[in-house]
């Protein structure tokens, strides 16, 4: 009975050992079926990283040799001394699509200091560009590796499939979830959320990204089930790939028709007034189809502030600086683009409440500190001619200081081609102007 016991102790152990191994197979092989190629790079890289990393420490000095015998070799005869154990830290890896994280175990005496007199070892033996050496928590060493700069590499936004047509569905997405607008300069995923956001501004010179950026915020508003778009566009750059499904659309260059749009969304920030009453709060934060967020984004909106009618151009401030002065607790969320953000453009108080900066190449430094006045204390800037196209300076959400940010490349054509899969599902609202050419839209 005893032995019968025993058999099925040792069974029992081997299937949980088998399904064990199993379950990591699976894992192993999902984590790399969903990896895009460059991750599926990094994932080999990682795993050279851990099969060589007993060796490597010790080269580099960070293993320690322990002489003490273990508890066999301390009671078994032994005609000569126990040859020292090499301790190496405990490695757990990460890949991604610009490299590798290492996260290892502080050994006694092999501290951060060891690490980072390590680096360059490290970097050549890993096969990295630059590491990246930090100690987040005592007795953690984190070794952040890059096979390619995150500012340099081009990387789809994950709206768009490998072949780069669109793979969201309408109403996928709502105010709440996070919006990914790129990475930083550590490969550090920069997110926007909508509904805990404010206000924003976004600068940049032609050809400076600053349209691609656009893109991706006006792509995931369309997407969000619980809000609603508003575009004011003189270019029809922006607003032209969402003119069918935009809850509301104006590319008039006159101020007045925006002018009456702005005046709408006052109404409707009246109209929410009683929910603070019954709702016993001061601001709105939770929506739905039936009380959507509102993005309010205007493109150029130098065109309309500049106007030469004085009149009009002065009842569009008026009504823009209630919205960005009050808006924000009413569920509005006011976008201004421009090219240049002097204070001719935007006065002091309407930029004040543009909590959110990201700024693109501009022309001058003056530009640059219009959004950040700090700007001159930072070791950034982008008044740089040499800053390439889609990279900014950005300060999005609870950022303590602005990082440089490479956007995810969604460009205008899949634009078009999310929107028509938005008609296709019947959220269509109007056709398209007389004037746009049909040909160039498609």
């Amino acid at each position: 009975m005893p032995t019968n016991a025993l058999s099925t102790g040792l069974l029992l152990i081997v299937c949980l050992c088998v399904l064990g191994l199993l379950a990591w197979a699976g894992f192993c092989f999902v984590r790399w079926y969903r990896a895009d190629d460059e991750t599926r790079i990094s994932l080999r890289q990682a795993r050279r990283i851990r099969w060589g990393w007993k060796r490597l420490a010790l080269m580099l000095e960070l293993a320690v040799k322990d002489a003490t015998p273990t508890v066999l070799q301390h009671f078994s005869p032994q005609e000569t001394p126990a040859k020292p154990r090499v301790l190496a830290p405990r490695l757990h890896t990460e890949a991604d699509p610009f490299g590798v994280t290492v996260t290892a175990d502080a050994l006694p005496q092999v501290g951060l200091s060891a690490w980072q007199d390590a680096n360059e070892g490290l970097r050549d033996a890993w096969g990295m560009r630059r590491i990246r050496i930090s100690q987040p928590k005592p007795g953690v060493i984190v070794a952040r590796g890059f096979r390619r700069e995150p500012l340099e590499a081009v990387i789809r936004s994950p709206l768009l499939g490998p072949d780069g047509s669109p793979v969201c569905r309408p109403g996928q997405f709502v105010s709440t979830d996070d919006v990914l607008l790129g990475w930083d300069e550590d490969g550090t995923p920069i997110v926007l959320n909508l509904a805990l956001s404010a206000h924003a501004l976004i600068a940049g010179t032609t050809r400076s990204g600053k349209s691609i950026t656009v893109n991706t915020l006006l792509a995931y508003a369309s997407l969000m089930r619980d809000v609603r778009l508003i575009v004011i566009d003189p270019n029809l750059g922006a607003v032209a790939p969402w003119w069918r499904t935009a809850y509301k659309v104006s590319d008039s260059i006159h101020p007045d028709e925006p002018t009456e749009i702005l005046r709408w969304v006052r109404e409707e920030m009246q109209r929410r007034e009683r929910l603070f009453w019954s709702g016993r709060t001061d601001r709105i934060t939770n929506f739905s189809p039936e009380l959507p967020l509102i993005v309010l984004a205007i493109d150029e909106v130098a065109n309309y502030t500049r106007h030469p009618d004085r009149k009009a151009r002065e009842r569009f401030e008026a009504e823009l600086m209630a919205i960005a002065s009050q808006g924000a607790k009413f569920g509005i969320r006011l976008w201004l683009l421009t090219q240049k953000p002097s204070a001719d453009v935007l006065t002091t108080a309407v930029r004040t409440n543009l909590s959110a900066r990201i700024c693109h190449r501009v022309d001058t430094t003056e530009d640059f500190l219009h959004l950040f006045p700090d700007g001159r204390e930072l070791d950034i800037t982008a008044a740089d001619r040499e800053m390439p196209p889609g990279v900014s300076i950005a300060s999005v959400g609870d950022m303590r200081t602005p990082v440089r940010l490479r956007s995810v490349y969604l460009p205008t054509e899949a634009c078009w081609q999310i929107n028509d899969l938005m008609c296709a599902d019947g959220l269509q609202i109007r056709e398209l102007p007389d004037h746009i050419d049909l040909g160039k839209a498609a």
